[in-house]
């Protein structure tokens, strides 16, 4: 073919000039990279085409316009020369025969074919390109042709022309002719669909202005309106909006003059739904109580709890008295896991016969989670608890806070500060939404919530609260509850009836004993449903008889070995090994302290995973020992002739001795102070070589003067003492009218020292 050509390259522009005025063919290659400015033998492709020049024109920049004439596809063997351009020698790559035959035949109407589809489907192609090809004779010749005016890159043209096989060229160009068609005919379709779609919304938009326009001839009246807007005016004046009336009434408005098409609408439909599902006023049938009807309901439902019951119906009381639905005040039940906080609320939303919604907000950490969306966002909604008053469906529910000590805060906002408004009875009144955007009024709800640590509630919130601590269950209780309350419910649970499984007295007292450690009974339920369910199976795999009677010596059969054994504590006078209460989240602990002496260079070394406060208390503890020991004769006198703190002169040195103190079990973290008198004793014991009583535990705060301060959880830790076989307590003397508090059996199974300097404690503490 010929094809006009630019050359603006010295080397190049000699080339053409010489082939010009000699008559000799020039060869025509491309380069491996088209960047290189000035290329090198190595930068040329081997592979090109020989051509002669016909005409050549010089442009005023300096270029050349040259027309040249292809004739064959040659292979640069070498190179002979570079300047002033390149001279080679060549070898010619043309077939020597023509291929014929039907296969090739055929191959070349199917390239003719789809190469009329792409100068079809192609813009940039004109028509009678088509015509031009068709002319073509020859496999290799409309190979060749064909692949010249395709819109290929480069490199894909240089494989082409590298082919010296006519069938294998013409067949490549095939499979590009079809590729190239392929990607034509999906272009057309989107176009397609595109235009579709335009013309589409256009005819929409036109349609809607048109109704816009005839609704507004007619004055926006009401029978002009969809159905779906006229159901939202329905529901506004069905419902009590009061002065948020007006705002839903802007976006209903909205609603109708928006396009249908557009995603706005989507948007107001949703706000407009959340809206009305609000009850807005609406009450709980039940809302009236009586006192003496919740008092016999907290009693059904619940066994114990006498002090957190009176609280509820003096809450209650006062309420009756204001001729309102509750105090403006927020309950808060704080204790151990399994004592039965979640479901005191939940009794008390059934002796009011309320509605009952319960939020969990355990690991909540977005103010968004509270107050909601704004709307602005994708996906917006309300927070949880405008969530909970729709669920609800009444605007005097009782809502429960569950877990509020565990939320959480972070770079979205503080969820406890959110909370502020919800619990305020002067602020709640109007409570606002971040989606809603209006008013709503919280006053009617009753909000309780729940906590296993008091020091875990936020500052911010414990203001807004009054709490009342549910203490675990003594021994006793736990029986009962198992009586009343939990095998009846295992055996609807389960599917049997409550006398196809009947415990002893001694079965129940023992499984409480040795298969649970706990202040609530929740460990107590899983063993009892473990139990029925075993029961459940043999009746249906061995057809054994019902009632199944369990004994106390039959328990290893049904829940296995017994993990815990009667023998709870070491009855030997040990050497460094004291016992201190603590108070965690499962109720109260016993913790066995150990110290002992070794060579070293005068170090306090703690282990057992203790916080830095309990770690603080260890060293007040030690600093308060090394200040009494050498002066004050009540210490002095507690060691013996083979004290480890004596050197082998028998005088007092602790420079070379390392203290080490140690709190089994050393994988689970413990932190507090109220260890401190317990630390005390341990370490004493240990530089005086004096053994400390059994079966005595302290705990009490203690200071570097020795002072022994006030401590809080005494209810769970002399409980966890009454478990653990503890005899003797020492304690506070502050803390001497919280002891009146305790059960009356606790009381009679535990001496209780009173203290208010360790030194007081000695005599207690020591043989």
């Amino acid at each position: 073919m010929v094809a006009p050509i630019f050359a603006g390259r010295e080397k190049s522009i000699k080339a053409l000039e010489l082939a010009f005025a000699e008559k000799t063919p020039i060869i025509l290659s491309s380069q491996k990279e088209p960047s290189v400015e000035d290329p090198t033998v190595d930068d040329i492709v081997r592979i090109g085409t020989m051509a002669t020049v016909v005409q050549l024109y010089r442009l005023p920049d300096g270029t050349i316009k040259a027309l040249v004439e292809g004739k064959e596809r040659v292979r640069i063997d070498d190179f002979t020369s570079t300047t002033p351009h390149f001279m080679v020698h060549y070898s010619s790559m043309a077939e020597s025969v023509e291929k014929s035959g039907e296969r090739i035949d055929a191959l070349a109407r199917v390239v003719v074919r789809e190469f009329i589809r792409y100068v079809e489907g192609n813009p940039g192609m004109p028509e009678e390109m088509a015509h031009v090809i068709g002319a073509v004779n020859g496999a290799g010749e409309l190979g060749d042709a064909v692949a010249a005016h395709l819109l290929l890159p480069q490199s894909k043209k240089q494989e082409l022309l590298e082919m010296d096989d006519s069938e294998k060229r013409l067949g490549a160009v095939l499979q590009i002719l079809i590729e190239e068609n392929a990607v034509l005919d999906l272009e057309r379709d989107i176009n397609q669909k595109v235009q579709e779609k335009i013309e589409a919304t256009q005819r929409q938009i036109f349609l809607h202005e048109k109704l816009r326009v005839i609704r507004g001839e007619l004055e926006n009246s009401p029978e002009a309106e969809d159905e779906s807007v006229r159901e939202y005016y329905d529901l506004l004046e069905k419902k009590q909006l009061g002065p948020a009336g007006e705002a839903v009434r802007k976006e209903i408005k909205k609603l109708a003059a928006a396009s249908p098409m557009s995603a706005e609408v989507s948007v107001i439909r949703n706000y407009l739904d959340n809206v009305f599902a609000l009850p807005w006023g609406e009450r709980a049938a039940g809302g009236g109580y009586e006192l003496p009807v919740v008092a016999r309901h907290l009693d059904k439902t619940h066994y114990g709890l006498k002090k957190v019951k009176e609280r509820v119906l003096e809450f209650l009381a006062v309420g009756k008295l204001l001729g309102e639905d509750q105090p403006n005040t927020t309950l808060c039940f704080v204790g151990p896991p399994g004592v039965g906080k979640s479901s005191v609320a939940r009794a008390i939303a059934g002796a009011l016969e309320r509605p009952f919604v319960r939020i969990s907000l355990g690991g909540v950490r977005d103010e968004a989670e509270i107050r909601g969306h704004r709307r602005t966002y994708v996906g917006a909604m309300p927070g949880r608890i405008i969530d909970a008053i729709v669920k609800a469906k009444a605007d005097n529910a009782v809502v429960l806070l569950d877990e509020i000590d565990k939320m959480d805060s972070d770079f979205r906002g503080n969820p406890a500060a959110a909370l502020m408004e919800v619990l305020d009875p002067l602020l709640n009144k109007e409570f606002r939404d971040n989606y809603l955007e209006l008013d709503y009024d919280l006053s009617k709800v009753l909000f309780l919530a729940t906590a296993n640590y008091e020091d875990g509630i936020p500052a911010t919130l414990y203001d807004r609260l009054e709490v009342i601590h549910l203490s675990g269950y003594t021994f006793e209780e736990k029986e009962q509850i198992a009586r009343r309350h939990l095998i009846p419910k295992i055996a609807r649970e389960t599917g049997l009836k409550r006398r196809d499984v009947i415990f002893s007295p001694a079965a129940i007292k023992a499984v409480i004993r040795f298969y649970t450690r706990e202040s609530g009974v929740r460990d107590l339920e899983r063993r009892l449903r473990k139990v029925y369910r075993k029961v459940a199976r043999r009746y249906l795999e061995e057809k054994v008889k019902l009632p199944v009677r369990i004994a106390a010596a039959s328990l290893e059969d049904y829940l296995g070995a017994a993990p815990f054994s009667e023998e709870k504590l070491d009855r030997r006078p040990l050497k460094g090994a004291s016992l201190g209460l603590a108070y965690t989240s499962d109720g109260g602990e016993v913790l066995t302290i150990e110290t002992s002496i070794s060579t070293g260079k005068g170090e306090l070394m703690l282990t057992g995973q203790l916080g830095d406060v309990m770690q603080e208390s260890a060293a007040t503890a030690w600093g308060y020992l090394l200040s009494r020991v050498e002066t004050d004769p009540r210490f002095k006198s507690l060691f013996t002739k083979k004290a480890p703190a004596f050197d082998a002169d028998g005088k007092w040195d602790m420079s070379a001795r390392d203290v080490r103190l140690h709190v089994p079990e050393g994988g689970i973290p413990k932190d507090g102070p109220s260890a401190g008198i317990a630390l005390a004793a341990s370490m004493l014991s240990a530089i005086t070589g004096r053994a400390i009583r059994p079966a005595v535990a302290a705990t009490g705060e203690i200071t570097l003067r020795g002072r022994v301060l006030r401590i809080g959880g005494l209810r769970e830790k002399c409980l966890a003492a009454v478990r653990a076989g503890v005899r003797t307590v020492i304690l506070p003397k502050a803390n001497r009218p919280d002891v009146k508090e305790l059960p009356a059996k606790v009381r009679r199974e535990l001496e209780f020292v009173f203290v208010d300097d360790f030194s007081q404690a000695l005599e207690h503490f020591f043989l």
